[in-house]
């Protein structure tokens, strides 16, 4: 579970450090709610985040708030100039906003993760924990094929009331 947090902080991180430097994100407490989440903090008990069919039926985030459903609560305009600044192409956000502006949010998610994963997405997104987990498994299976590397990762879906929540576990292969 610390190799996970690791690689969920460092994944953070760098979406965040889109739109901030390095020094705003440590001082921002962003990292200090990751710890939080993963029970290293406050009350040292995990947190369930919010799946995306609550996000996306729920209070919209306040200003200055990070966090929300992009594709459901901005407007296509700021969609289309956030998609931009991290260097989306144009078809590709044209497709996501035309989803979009269709109510159909998790599949310009999933037109999201594919586009910055470079691979198909072979699920529905439904938890914004997925769309981090598939996105790890991901890196981890290029560098284990670059690397041919013997570790493997396993997840497990549970509980259909707080959406897909992941369990990574590290396994050495044939042992």
């Amino acid at each position: 579970k610390q190799w996970y947090q690791r690689r969920v902080r460092g994944f953070f991180r760098s979406q965040f450090c889109h739109h901030m430097d390095s020094e705003t994100y440590n001082k921002s407490g962003h990292d200090y709610m990751i710890r939080h989440l993963f029970g290293k903090e406050g009350k040292r008990q995990d947190k369930k985040a919010y799946g995306c069919l609550k996000i996306i039926t729920g209070s919209p985030p306040g200003a200055g708030d990070c966090h929300g459903c992009p594709f459901k609560h901005m407007d296509s305009k700021n969609l289309e100039k956030t998609l931009s600044g991290w260097k989306i192409p144009r078809g590709v956000i044209k497709e996501m906003i035309n989803y979009s502006e269709g109510q159909h949010y998790q599949i310009a998610c999933t037109k999201y993760f594919e586009f910055t994963q470079g691979r198909e997405a072979k699920f529905g997104l439904s938890h914004p924990n997925q769309f981090v987990v598939e996105s790890l498994e991901g890196s981890i299976s290029n560098t284990q094929n670059s690397n041919s590397s013997n570790t493997q990762i396993s997840d497990t879906t549970t509980s259909a009331e707080s959406g897909p929540e992941h369990q990574v576990k590290e396994e050495k292969m044939g042992e």
